[in-house]
């Protein structure tokens, strides 16, 4: 349930207006900015979970956030992109509108916390990889996952293989989620439950009864017991605006996909080489992702060719020691230390500003925040995301 929930934090409540993490946000938003639900337009209700409650179990629920790049933006200020539970040490079940496409989990962590603004560093865990359901489409098949780049501090929950009961419709279900609270707040895991009312082949319907997820809880279980044991049934896809209907993705139906995964990871765990900012990221070219050091991606350069870059920012390489941004320079995280990030094209220094290649051009163009500009594209006239 990310599209609504994130467009009202990206545009309306900022966590740093102007700055770089707001445009990262956006471009995050996008990314999660999956199917709409046909329909009358209605007043969104900002809850997590409406009828809900604050869950302090199910630690493997976490929250997706983005990860600034930049030193001086607080993790703890991280807006909830969307809900994911654990199911491998290293594979997070979500939505696929979550995932959307190999560039996007560069810029995401995974927040193992019943509240994010409140979890120690060990609780935030960086995705370095997902995978989306080959078949997904609009409105189905909306399944994905993130790969960590480390095993999550909690343990997973089981994949029972279970099929849906005969009898499910009418049956509740215990929806979980991070998302906006009734104080327009997002990070504070909520659950409640809610009704089954029609099961199709890959996914099933549910009402309000009297809880129902809402804005950011996209991605996030649905539980079901079977036989006296709780399973994960469901991954929540989409719903009304209004937040008293949805549709879940059944996770029984999609069985060999995850296991896939699950078995991928388990066999060869991603790795990635250790960050050294002495080396000319410009001159250090690569040709995926799993080329760069951790919180680094592999871009575009502007002459041609690809080398790392610190994730959600344009080509470039490591500068001097930081504390602050200076003019068009962002001071960016290289991993324990601070750093001033410079353009790959830069060659000169006058006034203040920079010079690249073809000419002058202002601290926005030369500094820019890309924030995933390798390619997240948004994608629209689909069924309500949450």
């Amino acid at each position: 349930m990310t599209s609504r929930g994130i467009e009202l934090v990206a545009r309306v409540r900022p966590v740093h207006p102007g700055g770089f993490f707001l445009a990262l946000l956006l471009v995050v938003s996008g990314a999660c900015d999956g199917p709409h639900a046909p329909g009358p337009v209605q007043a969104a209700t900002r809850q997590a979970v409406v009828g809900g409650a604050p869950e302090p179990g199910f630690p493997a629920v976490g929250a997706i956030v983005p990860v600034s790049p930049t030193c001086g933006d607080s993790d703890a200020a991280s807006p909830v992109t969307c809900t994911g539970t654990l199911v491998a040490p290293r594979v997070v079940l979500t939505a696929a509108h979550c995932v959307e496409n190999a560039d996007a989990p560069q810029v995401l962590s995974v927040v193992f916390a019943a509240e994010t603004a409140r979890a120690l560093g060990r609780a935030r865990v960086r995705a370095v990889a997902g995978r989306i359901h080959p078949d997904w489409r609009a409105g189905a098949h909306d399944l994905g996952v993130l790969i960590l780049a480390e095993d999550a501090p909690v343990p997973p929950v089981p994949l029972r293989g279970a099929p849906l009961p005969a009898d499910v419709v009418g049956r509740t279900t215990w929806v979980v989620g991070f998302g906006l609270d009734e104080a327009g707040r997002t990070g504070l895991r909520r659950g409640g439950t809610a009704r089954v009312t029609a099961v199709d082949p890959g996914a099933f319907s549910i009402e309000f009864a009297p809880a129902m997820s809402c804005g950011g809880d996209s991605g996030g279980p649905s539980f079901l017991e079977i036989d006296g044991t709780e399973h994960l049934v469901g991954v929540t896809s989409f719903g009304d605006l209004a937040c008293t209907t949805g549709t879940n993705t059944r996770v029984d139906a999609h069985a060999d996909f995850l296991q896939a995964v699950i078995e991928e990871v388990a066999l060869s765990p991603p790795t990635r080489p250790p960050l050294d900012a002495t080396v000319d990221a410009c001159t250090a070219r690569c040709e995926a992702h799993a080329d760069c050091p951790l919180g680094m991606a592999c871009v575009d350069q502007p002459g041609g060719g690809r080398s790392c870059a610190v994730a959600g920012l344009e080509a470039g390489r490591f500068g001097a020691p930081c504390s602050e941004s200076d003019g068009a320079r962002p001071c960016v995280k290289a991993g324990d230390a601070c750093r001033l990030w410079l353009p790959c094209a830069e060659e000169t220094v006058d006034g203040g500003g920079c010079s690249l290649a073809g000419g002058a051009v202002g601290a926005e163009t030369c500094a820019t925040l890309l924030a995933l500009a390798l390619g997240l594209a948004r994608r629209r006239s689909r069924p309500h995301s949450r």
